[in-house]
């Protein structure tokens, strides 16, 4: 309706009374409830709007490719991350554009979820902007181990019972959120022996291994106290709203804090590996990348632009990025490559991979 009434008012012969009109039905369509929730794939323009219209937000995804957006796939490969960043610890933002109104977000808040492959990390990882700007740091990591081998086909579905109470129970954490905790900011508090642990954990263990256990991680490492205290307001959360109890009358005790640090060293051991990783050359990685795919499709020959388009992916940036790694197989024998012509009287150019037998 609103796009409706803008492009009533660019019309030349439209009269007043007409404008007049469409304002009245505007302002007599009765608010919609509807709240989002979750998204995907969204641009850091839209991640504006979202996060005005509704506070707060869970992206999640299971193929990660939404970040390219913000590493700068539509901008010329300039980041746009401070949103991704303000979102983690509620910074206000605010956004000023030229083709429309400010925009201020005074507590934005948002979860990111992701299910990515190893390549799409490594890319992560390997991103100086993401690296230099904290935002690798704000992951929690988590890599399983791998059951390739063992898996069996016919495998016993999630009994309905821990199904049905674990959807009661997000319903139960969404509408206590949305409907008595909405738009104010709520602290929680530890009990005087909880803070005494907290205290004791942060300066005997956790400031001593940011020069030792995390020396190469100090970026997340610094952040690792925080991560504690996150767990343990979600911890203290899901307690509260499985006994009925308010959560801002309740003190975060010491079964919390217990209950925090040892699901928070699965994620710093998890943090290690994950930055040890970050040291893999990312040239190999983009060289591996090709090489699976020539194997998984039993590639003799192709045209070199055709691989291209086989292997894109967020790895490689555009087609020249792609040929610095086909130079790179060529040199250690892993193909051929010849400048051909084109075919049936085509005089367009192109190279064709030859792969090496033995590849």
């Amino acid at each position: 309706m609103t796009g409706k009434l803008e492009a009533l008012e660019k019309k030349k012969d439209v009269t007043a009374e007409e404008i007049a009109k469409l304002q009245t039905e505007i302002s007599n369509i009765p608010p919609s409830n509807f709240r989002r929730i979750v998204v995907d794939d969204i641009t850091p323009e839209s991640l504006v709007y979202q996060l005005e219209e509704n506070g707060t937000l869970l992206m999640i995804s299971d193929e990660a490719g939404m970040l390219g957006n913000f590493s700068g796939r539509y901008s010329n490969n300039v980041p746009n991350l401070d949103l991704l960043l303000k979102s983690w610890n509620g910074e206000p933002y605010i956004s000023d554009r030229a083709t429309r109104g400010s925009i201020v977000l005074k507590k934005p808040y948002m979860s990111i979820c992701l299910a990515c492959q190893p390549y799409v990390f490594d890319s992560m990882i390997n991103n100086s902007a993401f690296r230099g700007s904290g935002l690798i740091a704000r992951f929690l990591y988590c890599f399983p181990v791998s059951n390739i081998g063992s898996r069996k086909y016919d495998t016993q579905a999630v009994p309905e019972a821990v199904s049905e109470n674990y959807k009661k129970l997000i319903y139960k954490l969404l509408s206590t959120k949305f409907t008595y905790h909405d738009e104010k900011e709520l602290h929680l508090h530890f009990d005087s022996k909880a803070y005494g642990e907290f205290v004791d954990f942060y300066n005997r263990h956790i400031e001593p291994m940011l020069v030792t256990d995390m020396a190469f991680c100090k970026d997340w490492g610094g952040k690792y106290h925080g991560e504690i205290l996150r767990l343990c307001g979600i911890i203290h959360c899901v307690k509260c709203a499985l006994n009925d109890v308010n959560p801002v009358e309740t003190r975060v005790g010491i079964d919390t804090f217990c209950n925090a640090i040892e699901i928070g060293e699965y994620f710093r051991e998890q943090a290690i590996y994950a930055y040890s990783l970050g040291d893999v050359d990312i040239a190999t990685v983009k060289a591996e990348r090709v090489l699976n795919k020539i194997r998984s499709k039993h590639i003799q020959q192709i045209r070199q632009n055709d691989l291209y388009k086989l292997c894109r992916c967020t790895l490689f940036k555009n087609a020249a990025d792609f040929g610095e790694t086909m130079e790179m197989l060529e040199e250690y024998n892993y193909l051929r490559r010849e400048k051909v012509q084109g075919a049936n009287g085509n005089n367009k150019s192109g190279i064709m991979v030859f792969i090496n037998p033995n590849i």
